[in-house]
């Protein structure tokens, strides 16, 4: 396991957990940690790990390890489980994931709708979460013992849908704008496709890429069955890219211009995280705006 982030605010106390808020962030490669202040929403301390996946046996359908023990003992080493927290939001992402309107989803469709997207394994637990009440609800497919081994290290911890949180951050922050915005969210293998105007959540969609190629490909193919001219589109991205990556050249190339996201504006951070490239971790920023 290597430790690729560990920002830390000089408030930051460690025997002061009852006052903090823990949020995590779960993916296939990895898992991220930002603790905030439950009252003023300071952040208080980024942490972002990368798990080594060679000693890993992969269902290869699924992206996450065969068995959880390895990817949990690297977790339990962070030592965040270690404390006590004022509350705990854990947001799991995957590529495994689909839409629909919350009275079309329900307990007993949510496995078939699921299925015409995506093959669910016996061994899989479909999570669902709404983007806002009577809203669209996305659901995901994640291997049983992630949300298992979550509740037992953090019992009464929040599970969250990552993709979910994700859209919910973008229409919090963005959604007095009226114009149309599209927003890319670049996972390892897969990202995911955002389009919103105003309040509307107007396309949602995961890729699995394994080329820069692949995501210019299946961007440009997207926003065209959606009746939209790449070039004249403004795009907005996010996750694990740079400005010097080759799918933001390639993109920046075909569209009409292209920008890394802000980070949400009801955070509090003190100078020390001006030089973090925080687009990285905007899933991770809004899973601590979760109510």
């Amino acid at each position: 396991m290597e430790c690729i982030l560990n920002q830390v605010d000089p408030q930051f106390d460690n025997a002061q957990g009852f006052q903090y808020r823990l949020s995590i962030l779960l993916s296939q490669d990895g898992f991220s940690f930002l603790v905030t202040h439950a009252e003023t929403q300071q952040a208080l301390k980024l942490t972002s790990y990368k798990t080594l996946h060679t000693d890993f046996q992969h269902n290869d359908s699924a992206g996450w390890p065969d068995s959880g023990d390895k990817y949990f003992n690297y977790f339990y080493d962070a030592g965040f489980s270690l404390q006590k927290w004022q509350r705990v939001d854990i947001a799991i992402a995957t590529h495994k994931i689909t839409v629909a309107p919350a009275a079309f989803l329900t307990l007993d469709n949510q496995s078939d709708i699921m299925a015409m997207v995506h093959q669910v394994q016996p061994d899989e637990e479909i999570i669902t979460e709404p983007v806002f009440d009577l809203g669209p609800v996305v659901a995901m497919a994640a291997p049983r013992y992630i949300p298992e081994k979550c509740k037992t290290l953090f019992p009464g911890a929040l599970i969250h849908c990552a993709t979910s949180v994700f859209v919910k951050g973008l229409l919090r922050q963005h959604s007095k704008i009226i114009s149309r915005q599209i927003f890319i969210n670049v996972h390892p293998k897969y990202f995911e496709i955002v389009v919103i105007q105003g309040l509307r959540l107007i396309y949602l969609n995961s890729f699995r890429y394994t080329a820069a190629s692949d995501v210019l490909y299946y961007v440009i193919f997207v926003l065209e069955q959606l009746g939209f001219s790449p070039s004249e589109e403004h795009l907005t991205v996010m996750g694990e890219i740079s400005e010097s990556d080759t799918v933001f050249t390639q993109l920046k190339m075909y569209c009409g211009s292209l920008k890394t996201a802000t980070r949400p504006d009801i955070l509090q951070f003190n100078q020390s995280y001006d030089g973090l490239s925080l687009h990285q971790y905007y899933t991770l920023l809004n899973v601590a705006l979760c109510e």
